[in-house]
């Protein structure tokens, strides 16, 4: 929202595309933050701008189905689900696209099939919508770094700084309650340390634990009640914590459908699934994909503040080419001989980015009418030269750099082999 309200607020025509029936994405989930005000406030205003921008068209319920083009020239298949259960589709043509996607909290460990245990999105929940709840407990236990079970391990950045925020709510509305925070490591990025420091004034007892010894849920049946064991590293003993509530903070991941949106696309993701930038210090809002932009959570767990500027950004790298009356394009991309291309489909394995395809039309049917020869979009082509020296047949030529102006074959420079009389050297 952030970046469209930017763009629009430039004076170009945005389309914004929502999965859901309502806008705000991750923002809708937060009811406070750490820093104590109302990030509702926020989004009721994010929403608000946006509806009623006259030059942003709001989609909701709609996905995109299908999508090509390049720079300047885009189009999107978007597929509308009605409120009859009718679907409507639609397409729109746009000069640049940005991926804001989000990410969701996850929900896929064992330790969530206890009754007493969950995440803390869901305590954030009860602590707003139920706070008789919260007063009526005496023992809660949080653990970090729960990551979903069948994941790669990373940080996901915002969840110590979550944790802080509901254990102190927490003590807040009952300060009687006993919380006890089990962690690998803390990360509380910037001046956030100062919340740490908070909540140990509150009593909040911290204990860490390994990878080797990981934090371990146990009901007892027999007096109903669940317990926690955990090695204490500085007591060097096991310790078994009694516990109203489990609280886990799990890992962010990246949005349903992010990898389909990502060949949609042809886009690449990190190890970890998200969003993968062209350079992370020189481009981190930018897609080696030239016209498709990054913003907010879709690239990694991000703070709401470091979204927004993440969105801005974008925005700004999408104005630099929204401007442009007319775009010029590189003059070193690959040109392919439709007379000399076998059909092998090298070039399309190849290819970092994913560019060429095998199409048929007049003119294109390739060595003995094949039915089809490779085609490089020049407004896409990256010029690496990658298909150039894989293609087998030599159907590819890279522009300005082709084989005739490099091998000299004229005047027998480069490539050409001479045969050289060794000379005599006198004993």
């Amino acid at each position: 929202m952030s970046s469209a309200l930017a763009i629009a607020d430039s004076g170009y025509d945005v389309h914004l595309v929502e999965r859901t029936d309502m806008l705000g994405g991750n923002l809708l989930n937060l009811h406070y933050v750490v820093e104590g005000y109302n990030p509702q406030r926020l989004l009721r205003d994010l929403v608000n701008r946006v509806q009623a921008h006259q030059r942003i068209a709001v989609h909701t319920q709609t996905e995109v189905i299908d999508h090509g083009g390049h720079v300047g020239n885009f189009w999107a298949e978007l597929q509308t689900t009605l409120h009859d259960g009718s679907v409507e589709m639609s397409r729109i043509e746009n000069g640049v696209t940005i991926v804001a996607t989000g990410g969701v909290e996850a929900r896929n460990h064992s330790l969530l099939d206890f009754p007493q245990v969950i995440t803390q999105q869901e305590l954030e929940e009860k602590i707003i919508h139920s706070p008789e709840e919260i007063t009526a407990l005496n023992d809660v236990v949080m653990i970090q770094c729960i990551q979903p079970e069948g994941v790669v391990e990373y940080c996901s950045r915002v969840c110590c700084t979550n944790m802080l925020k509901n254990a102190i709510r927490l003590k807040l509305f009952n300060p009687n309650c006993r919380v006890s925070v089990l962690y690998k490591n803390i990360v509380t990025y910037g001046f956030r340390e100062e919340y740490y420091t908070d909540a140990r004034r509150h009593g909040i007892v911290f204990t860490r634990y390994t990878d080797e010894n990981k934090p371990e849920v146990i009901f007892d049946e027999d007096y109903d009640q669940l317990y926690v064991k955990v090695h204490d590293l500085s007591l060097d003993r096991e310790l078994k914590l009694k516990a109203d509530l489990v609280t886990l903070s799990m890992a962010i991941t990246p949005s349903e459908s992010t990898e389909e949106l990502s060949k949609m696309l042809r886009v690449p993701l990190s190890s970890e699934g998200f969003f993968s930038e062209a350079q992370i210090k020189l481009r981190p809002m930018d897609f080696m994909r030239e016209g498709i932009f990054l913003a907010g959570m879709a690239h990694y767990p991000k703070f709401i503040e470091e979204s927004i500027s993440h969105a801005l950004a974008a925005a700004a790298r999408a104005l630099t080419t929204l401007s442009q009356k007319s775009l010029h394009l590189g003059g070193v991309v690959a040109v392919v001989d439709p007379d000399k291309c076998v059909g092998c489909l090298t070039c399309t394995r190849t290819c970092p980015f994913a560019i060429p395809q095998v199409i048929e039309e007049e003119g294109r049917a390739g060595i003995g009418n094949l039915g089809g020869a490779a085609f490089i979009d020049p407004a896409q082509c990256q010029g690496c030269g990658t298909c150039t020296s894989e293609c087998p047949a030599n159907a590819i030529q890279l522009l300005n750099y082709t084989d005739d102006q490099i091998l000299l074959e004229s005047i027998g420079g480069l490539g050409s082999w001479q045969t050289i009389t060794p000379i005599e050297v006198p004993q």
